[in-house]
């Protein structure tokens, strides 16, 4: 069975006992920054199994592209992947321990046709019920194993807080590993660890949380959650000991024998073997990770990404691979995904380019790496071993592996320092930990208001105002009866027009009126399926029950409507222009301004943006109509809707188009295609004229491959012309010229600034060279060298330095000079190399000198540098100096 007709054959199972098919989300989670990527199927469900939020469906299925990092030193073996996908049925609080358990077993034998005899079942160590289910099936009393939560057979929670559960683990046993004692006795078993056995399915009987202070409490309903890894599946079912020799990644592996002319095989030449595996799983994980808007950087997401195209790279170099090759195994990865993950077409270009100029950057760092490695191994001659910190930061900062640094460093007659090397790569995984750990600071919350049972209805798409009843009151975060004036607190309505903070746009102020008070909302937010408004009583005071009227600030509703449609305009118009490749990173839109951070590689130019901005207030200008539907998540995807990056898929879902062929079009710009279709749950303009105008006020770099554009729109955006260019006409009054050559007088100014800081300059070089030159005639003679030491005026240590070279260049063996630059005491050596040979040291002299003063610095033996903080010991400086020369140069 390949490894498509294994996703067909899983959904279809599922599907035919009322499993709801859900896509697969992005590899960068939705609404949780804590969390690096989707490690596993039930990420995306989460709030349905904590009762958070109605999930499409009580049965799901899903087949989820996951990005693991535990294990990325491991990948070139034969079992480990950092991206894969995971089969995955799960119910909420509908089927437990009898069907899943079934149901895992009937796939496996009668579906996919495994040899019931190889398969072994681990369960929980209390978990008596699990062990009969499996001992029905058929599995043998000797092949059900109890094994501990450190054996793996607890699941979660993932983070210090979140759901868990006991779990049951399905093993196929491949036969006996040839030198295993274990086997060899009979006593082998999966947690031994030799190879024998491979995981294949593990269910989660997900029906505890973990609070805060380590408690256990009951979820709302018993839940279940599994997870198949594909590839591992396919080892099975295709008879593959290794997952590259499956059939998608064998393919693979066939491009990458391709690229570097080595032949796949594990038994003769495991090393080449382990190449081509790391070459292949981080080729397609490239191709995963940048489809899902995930940019090489120095931190977070990107980090691990040029961590990955590093080692691929590495790989390749260490098999002889000196020409780029990446490129060609990302483009044919693409070919094998692409079926699974339609984007990864349409943003194929954009991936090769980011994998020919990564691995041409890195190339050129590799011999860098090298390069430092050559200086600590003369550095280390007396040792003979590279340090641990050394080769640490050969890996961290110059991406030099530590593979790489021990072949290296072995045919030098070095070794390296491994234990010191793990205890600094054990610093940096503490530093980044939360990699694969998911919280929120809202969960508790959440759940607080989830045990209350309290939904509310959102009407405000169709109107400002709502006559409604008061379900609920809290003060600091107790519930209470009544709040009088003067309170803050929280109240709940039944229906509320005001739209709660998500997607980036903040959440709506107004009024909730009774018939006893009147209470000031100054925030709206949900927590699953409650809406809370938070705020003060004005005036008397507001009761649970009583009848209510919820209204908007109506005037604060549009503007941040405005900004809001302004931002689904500018993405659609980044997408023209960049690429399609931009994906929202996140939002900010609010009433006075919109921020939106956007995924590219590089700063656009002035032109694109530019040609941006013109794009979008045309699209304003031509008065486009909006239109809202509510349909199924997949129609609207199939219809070419673009997800923002806080959707979470949900049974229906609400989709917002501006299309040309709906607007005033005196430009003639209209095509028959939409101009912008997102889904979107936020509140939008009735058409883009509406907007008014929209001004790019910045945009900017906020990491590698993440850039921010702040824009303003309708009267900010007014407001925002007429002061540029009330400031040009300032400028054009202040340098008496029109406006229109403002900017020429101000480049004629720069250039006649340059010219005098250039004459300047000039005469502090002559005067500088002058005072060298008197130093020279001047110079000492101690112990057969010429020297100058000596206390002169200088503003700055950069003219210090310029003197004491041209001093040198004059001859002088040895150079101490000292100034008062700035209120702050400098000092500069320069020493020649036979000084050097008879112990006298510009570092040594510099630092002593320096320690009297109250500073430091240093530097080489043949220059130094320093500063200090007490001006008065200038001169003893000095003659800390004279007297070190004395006493090395013997005078």
């Amino acid at each position: 069975m390949t490894v498509d007709e294994l996703r067909r054959a899983f959904l279809a199972y599922f599907e035919e006992r009322g499993h709801r098919r859900i896509p697969s989300s992005s590899l960068i989670p939705h609404g949780d920054p804590t969390l690096l990527f989707t490690t596993a199927g039930m990420v995306q469900f989460k709030p349905y199994f904590m009762g958070l939020a109605e999930p499409p469906a009580r049965r799901l299925t899903s087949i989820q592209r996951c990005f693991r990092t535990t294990d990325v030193e491991s990948v070139g073996d034969a079992t480990h992947l950092t991206a894969f996908e995971m089969l995955g049925n799960f119910s909420v609080g509908d089927y437990f321990k009898p069907e899943a358990i079934g149901w895992a077993w009937e796939f496996l034998t009668d579906v996919l046709k495994i040899d019931a005899s190889r398969l072994w079942a681990t369960v929980f160590t209390t978990d008596d019920e699990a062990a009969a289910l499996w001992a029905k099936q058929g599995l043998p009393a000797d092949r059900i194993l109890r094994y501990t939560a450190e054996q793996g057979n607890w699941w979660g929670p993932p983070g210090d807080t979140g759901p868990m559960g006991p779990c049951s683990e399905m093993h196929y046993d491949w036969g006996k590993t040839p030198g295993c004692r274990h086997c060899e006795a009979d006593t082998c078993h999966p947690d031994i660890g030799c190879g024998r056995f491979l995981e294949i399915w593990n269910l989660v009987f997900m029906t505890y949380y973990r609070e805060e202070d380590g408690s256990q409490t009951d979820l709302p309903a018993a839940n279940i959650d599994t997870g198949a890894g594909l590839e591992r599946l396919a080892s099975v079912t295709q008879g593959a000991r290794t997952l590259y020799e499956t059939d998608e990644l064998h393919r693979l592996v066939a491009v990458a024998e391709r690229v570097s002319g080595r032949k796949y095989d594990a038994e003769e030449s495991p090393e080449i073997a382990f190449a081509l595996r790391a070459m292949t799983e981080h080729s397609r994980a490239l191709a995963f990770l940048a489809t899902d808007g995930v940019l090489p950087s120095n931190e977070g997401r990107g980090y691990v990404l040029r961590r990955l195209l590093r080692r691929a790279i590495y790989f390749g170099y260490k098999i002889g691979i000196r020409e780029p090759f990446l490129e060609q195994m990302v483009d044919a990865a693409i070919d094998l995904s692409h079926q699974i993950n339609p984007q990864m077409l349409e943003q194929r270009e954009f991936i090769k380019r980011l994998a020919r100029v990564e691995e041409a950057r890195f190339l050129q760092t590799l011999d860098r790496g090298l390069t430092l490695l050559d200086e600590v191994i003369v550095r280390e001659a007396g040792t003979k071993r590279i340090p641990g910190r050394d080769a640490f930061t050969l890996y961290d900062t110059h991406g030099l592996p530590l593979e790489l640094t021990v072949e290296v460093a072995q045919s030098h007659g070095y070794e390296v320092d491994r234990a010191g090397f793990d205890a600094e790569m054990d610093l940096q995984r503490e530093r980044s930990r939360g990699d694969e750990t998911f919280t929120s600071n809202n969960d508790d919350r959440a759940l607080r208001y989830a045990a209350l049972g309290i939904e509310t209805a959102f009407v405000g798409y169709d109107g400002l105002d709502a006559r409604s009843e008061v379900l609920h009151l809290e003060r600091d975060g107790e519930p209470v009866a009544r709040l009088d004036t003067g309170e803050t607190g929280e109240v709940v309505v039944r229906e509320s027009p005001m739209y709660p903070e998500g997607g980036g746009q903040v959440g709506d102020h107004g009024l909730v009126v009774t018939p006893t008070g009147q209470f000031r909302v100054r925030d709206t937010q949900r927590y699953g399926e409650t809406i809370v408004l938070t705020g003060e009583v004005e005036r008397g005071h507001i009761e649970v029950s009583a009848a209510a009227e919820a209204r908007v600030d109506a005037v604060r509703r549009s503007d941040t409507a405005r900004n809001h449609t302004g931002t689904h305009l500018l993405h659609a118009a980044l997408r023209a222009v960049l690429g399609t490749h931009v994906r929202q990173a996140g939002s900010y839109v609010g009433p006075d301004r919109l921020r939106f951070d956007y995924t590219h590689p590089e700063a656009p130019t002035e032109a694109e943006m530019a040609t941006v901005q013109r794009m979008v207030n045309v699209k304003i200008r031509a008065d486009i109509r909006s239109e809202t539907f509510v349909l199924g998540y997949e129609e609207a995807i199939e219809r070419g809707a673009i997800a923002f990056f806080e959707d979470r898929y949900t049974d229906t879902v609400r989709m917002v188009e501006y299309c040309d062929t709906r607007g005033f079009d005196p430009e003639h710009m209209h095509t028959s295609e939409c101009y912008s279709r997102e889904l979107c749950g936020g509140t939008h303009l009735h058409a883009t004229g509406e907007v008014g105008m929209l001004i790019v006020v910045s945009d900017v770099s906020i990491g590698a491959g993440l850039r921010r554009i702040e824009a303003v729109t309708g009267a900010s955006a007014e407001r925002f012309v007429e002061d540029r260019a009330g400031l040009v006409n300032t400028l054009a009054r202040r340098f008496k010229v029109p406006a229109a050559e403002v900017l020429g007088r101000i480049d004629a100014l720069e250039e006649s600034l340059a010219a005098e800081r250039k004459r300047v300059e000039e005469a502090d070089r002559r005067a500088s060279a002058g005072l060298a030159d008197d130093l020279a005639a001047r110079a000492e003679q101690i112990g057969g060298v010429s020297v100058v030491i000596a206390r002169i005026e200088a503003e700055s240590p950069d003219a210090l330095r310029g003197i004491s070279e041209r001093l040198r260049k004059l001859g002088i063996a040895f150079v101490f000079l000292a100034a008062n630059a700035n209120g702050r005491p400098a000092f500069v050596a320069a020493a020649s190399e036979d000084v050097i040979a008879r112990g006298l040291r510009a570092d040594e002299v510099v630092r002593a000198a320096a320690t009297l003063a109250g500073g430091g610095g240093g530097g080489r033996p043949n220059f130094a540098q320093a500063g200090g903080k007490d001006a008065s010991q200038i001169d003893a400086a000095v003659e800390v100096a004279r007297k070190a020369v004395l006493e090395r140069l013997g005078g």
